[in-house]
């Protein structure tokens, strides 16, 4: 458990003992109590009824010892009347003093039973018959292993044509007992009891081991509290915590005591938290599930049935042949928003080519999930602009939440053995809630963005929890090995891991880390365009005249450092004034997430320096800076990228950065423009031949641009072809082969 995790841990439970009024509900045998051979050997010691009478005597506490035991058992050990106790799992309670017959049963049935049981037993050495005023329970705790088995066999026989005979009676498993009893009486009806007693606004800690104590924790609230002693088996629970013997039980009750007395605890053994239950049936079987925060762009076609893609981007033509290839399916957000009182509509979309499973997401996970954890605050934090991270505890539950609905979704997918892909930092939790639904096949993450350095990650309330969540997954991929530097930094900090260059072992897991740069499809920049197309990008270029084109290409986004870039075009104008006229700056920036105000802001003071460029500089015949606010296709940046003297990349702190392979793979070999690339960018690792700069010195950034226009064709030329071959050595399509294949092997 991570530090901040183990303070929320206490702080919960701090909350939890202090809370007036608080009603405590204890099973005595395996919670209270440790097992004996033998039903009268198990009985509470003096520890275990002071400390009953202890917290039954604080003020605003309720306390109730919940058993099979007969009354007049429990009565001899808890004479105190502040004591509540409920017997026989129900059947009959003490409150302020008197017993009552809950249900008014009559245990004449059950005598004859009992007969057959005792004659049975006989001849069974150390099977026990406890005879109880509404129960019989047959023991075999201390029966021969190698005997139990004959000793159960005639003892169901027996019990079976009972209940055959009465229906109101049935037959309950407890550990190493099995119990018949009206099935009327159930440990949960000391629930809205004890609530009764405790009073308005009480909160209820139900402790026990057995299967009786399961109806109890049932019958709880939400803000009950149930736990589970794991003393012999581990059985399915609806207990959310856990612990592991009788002297934990007391333990936990030692504190919650010293808490409300304002002592200091004797001890810090607290309730562990389960996992939640393992998912449903699966109902499909795929080899391969690839999930994503969003799928691609889907249109109806008029005349044609189905759906048809918009477009085909990057990771879609890069992940398509591995779908394919493994039978596999592609799951994400279709884009679309329901009312938060609706239910949220899923389904598939089979297009030809591949298969996509859809869902919607809730308002209000679009505004605290996307919006808010993944954007306000993965996004900044991961990209290190730390005075633009938005921290809230609803944006971290809508984070949680909606990873529990897409891996619901998921489990319906893929089969428990499939190889899951993940992508990107909206699912860094995604291998860990598959874990606890029952997933056991291997799942892999790529992040598509920078990883921070620890001073910036830890200024994440949850750091160590994803981290820890991270650790889940069994291969994480990052674009560099500086990337994998800081995550490898991160995890040794902020978690008890063991941790070599390329492998973490955690929690008896081992995780694969790698650096493994996404690449492109070169060959289709430079397919040729149609006609119209080419007629369209000739017709800008003759707006420009006779300069130079300085082309700049990126979605609207502080991280992309645009007006950064803008500031050292003018600067460039200013420095070295002989440009003037002679080069143009073209500014495409892609629309993007136009309904957050920060974007919104992001394009007043990109239009503002534009503005303020334009006419310091601008001539009658020239204007320094054309910025289009619009997407462009492929093939339109293809003959772009072609044209430009510059491919101006300058993003302040960037994953890999796509734009800057795809200008090298758009040049004619023959007469290749030149790469100024930000050497904050992933690609910068691969791509050393292009002009590396520096996004924040503004000065240093004109200077490189100045040095880039003025390369002759030969160094132009020398540069070109090394970057080609950067670009060509691991394609798009290599590149998730080769992620999928080392995925595999960790397994």
């Amino acid at each position: 458990m991570t530090q901040d995790a183990r303070m929320d841990h206490v702080e919960h439970w701090m909350a939890i003992a202090r809370h007036t009024p608080l009603g405590i509900l204890c099973d005595l045998d395996g919670t209270l109590v440790p097992f004996a051979s033998a039903p009268e050997e198990a009985r509470p010691d003096h520890d275990a009824v002071s400390l009953i009478e202890d917290l039954a005597a604080l003020p605003g506490v309720v306390v109730a010892i919940v058993s099979g035991r007969p009354a007049e058992w429990l009565e001899r050990f808890f004479p105190t009347p502040s004591i509540r106790l409920v017997a026989e799992h129900g059947a009959m309670r003490r409150g302020a003093g008197a017993w009552e017959n809950v249900l008014n049963l009559d245990p004449t049935p059950l005598a004859a039973l009992a007969e057959e049981l005792v004659t049975l037993a006989a001849r069974h050495p150390g099977s026990v018959i406890e005879r109880k005023g509404t129960t019989v329970a047959l023991h075999y705790r201390n029966v021969r292993r190698g005997r139990r088995g004959e000793l159960i066999v005639e003892a169901y026989g027996i019990i079976d044509r009972f209940l055959t005979r009465q229906p109101a009676y049935e037959r309950l498993e407890g550990i190493l007992v099995t119990e018949i009893r009206p099935a009327s009486v159930k440990k949960s009806s000391a629930v809205p009891w004890m609530r009764e007693i405790a009073g308005p606004g009480a909160r209820l800690i139900a402790i026990g081991d057995d299967v009786t104590d399961e109806h109890m924790f049932q019958a709880l609230a939400p803000q009950d509290e149930s736990i589970v002693v794991r003393v012999t088996e581990t059985r399915r629970t609806f207990a959310r915590w856990e612990l592991e013997n009788p002297n934990e039980v007391r333990a936990v009750l030692r504190y919650i005591h010293a808490m409300r007395a304002g002592h200091s605890p004797p001890s810090t053994t607290l309730p562990r938290e389960i996992a939640p239950p393992r998912s449903p049936q699966i109902t499909f079987d795929h080899e391969l599930l690839v999930v994503s925060n969003r799928l691609p762009d889907f249109r109806q076609v008029e005349g044609e049935e189905g759906l048809r893609r918009k477009n085909v981007g990057g990771l879609v033509s890069a992940l398509e042949p591995a779908l394919r290839a493994r039978g596999g399916m592609w799951l994400g957000w279709s884009g679309r928003t329901v009312p938060d009182a609706e239910s949220v509509a899923n389904g598939v979309i089979d297009d030809g080519t591949a298969q996509f499973a859809w869902l919607d997401y809730k308002e209000a996970w679009y505004q605290n999930y996307y919006s808010g954890f993944c954007n306000g605050t993965l996004w900044p934090l991961f990209h290190s602009f730390p005075s633009r991270v938005s921290l809230s505890d609803k944006g971290w539950n809508a984070y949680r939440e909606v990873h529990e609905v897409i891996a619901d979704v998921a489990s319906e997918h893929v089969g428990r053995r499939g190889m899951i892909w993940a992508h990107d930092y909206h699912l860094l939790l995604f291998a860990h809630v598959m874990r606890q639904k029952g997933h056991n096949g291997p799942i892999g993450h790529f992040l598509h963005i920078p990883f921070p350095s620890p001073d910036i990650f830890s200024m994440l309330p949850w750091a160590g929890e994803v981290l820890d969540a991270l650790l889940d997954f069994d291969l994480l991929g990052f674009h560099t090995q500086g990337f994998v530097a800081n995550f490898l930094a991160c995890v040794s900090s902020l978690l008890p891991a063991r941790v070599t260059d390329d492998v973490i072992s955690h929690r008896g897991r081992f995780t694969h880390v790698t650096a493994m740069p996404i690449g492109i499809l070169p060959a289709t920049f430079q397919e040729p365009p149609e006609p119209a197309i080419v007629e369209e990008i000739e017709g800008l270029m003759r707006s420009l005249g006779e300069s130079r084109l300085v082309l700049g290409v990126d979605r609207l986004d502080y991280t992309k450092g645009i007006p950064e870039r803008l500031l050292a075009f003018g600067r460039l104008l200013e420095m070295f004034p002989d440009w003037r006229g002679k080069v143009s700056l073209i500014q495409i920036s892609v629309p993007s997430r136009a309904d957050v105000p920060l974007y919104a802001e992001q394009r007043a003071t990109i239009e503002s320096i534009v503005g303020r460029v334009n006419g310091e500089f601008g001539e009658a015949a020239w204007v320094p800076i054309r910025y289009l606010y619009r997407s462009y296709s492929k093939a339109q940046l293809s003959q772009l990228y072609r044209a430009a003297s510059v491919g101006y990349v300058t993003p302040l702190r960037d994953g890999m950065n796509l734009v800057a392979k795809e200008y090298v793979a758009a040049q004619d070999p023959e007469s290749p423009g030149v790469l100024l690339l930000s050497q904050f960018a992933g690609a910068a690792v691969e791509m050393r031949e292009a002009i590396l700069t520096n996004p924040h010195h503004t000065d240093g950034m004109a200077r490189d641009l100045d040095r880039s226009l003025r390369i002759d064709l030969k160094e132009r030329k020398a540069r070109h072809a090394k970057l080609l071959a950067s670009v060509q050595r691991s394609n798009a399509v290599t590149w998730a082969e080769g992620f999928l294949d080392a995925l595999s092997a960790c397994r």
